[in-house]
């Protein structure tokens, strides 16, 4: 280490040796040239300054402020998505209740329309239940009065040929009222209604 602190501290001096060797004009040591170098170093700082780093400096600057105003509008723009974002689900929810009360609605109402179809119907049937009923019971008084009719004039038909003899109008008229009460044809005419209802 000693050798090492020898050798570094001979350096210098064998540099100082050798230029004064060498009379190399670019290392030799001129204070007109220095201040020259000076003068030149202050002019050189002024302008760039005045010039380059003004307007460069103003430049950055103008692209900070951009770059602010860029990331705040960003921003901006973001808080207005989500706030849009937000109108957008609540709008999205009433839309879905709203479709909600409708299909509820629409569903009772149809129950309702079913309802009533079906009291209609009801209704409807019944009315030609009972019209059918008092066609029947038309058609079976007719009926027991054409049989009422038939019978009369099988009584006289068969009375005639008892009694081979012809027999006044009057006397048939009495002899086919008592036949009919003997008959009772009423009965039958209420037990054929009963049975078809």
């Amino acid at each position: 280490m000693v050798s090492l602190l020898a050798y570094a501290q001979q350096l210098p001096l064998q540099a100082a040796a050798e230029t004064e060797e060498s009379d190399n004009p670019l290392l030799a040591i001129s204070p007109g040239l220095m201040i020259w170098t000076l003068v030149m170093f202050g002019i050189t700082l002024f302008i760039m300054k005045r010039y380059v780093f003004g307007p460069l400096g103003e430049a950055i600057e103008k692209r900070r402020t951009h770059i602010a105003q860029s990331l705040e509008e960003a921003e901006r723009s973001r808080d207005e998505a989500t706030s849009m974002l937000e109108d957008y689900k609540a709008r999205l929810v009433d839309a879905r209740k709203e479709a909600d009360s409708l299909r509820e609605q629409g569903r009772k109402e149809g129950e309702r329309q079913r309802a009533e179809l079906l009291a209609d119907g009801q209704s409807q049937r019944e009315r030609v239940i009972a019209d059918a009923e008092v066609q029947i019971q038309a058609e079976v008084r007719q009926a027991a009065g054409g049989l009422r009719d038939e019978v009369v004039t099988l009584a006289l038909a068969a009375a005639e040929k008892v009694s081979r003899s012809a027999l006044t109008e009057a006397d048939h008229r009495k002899l086919i009222e008592d036949a009919i009460t003997e008959a009772d044809l009423s009965a039958l005419a209420l037990n054929g209604g009963a049975s078809t209802s």
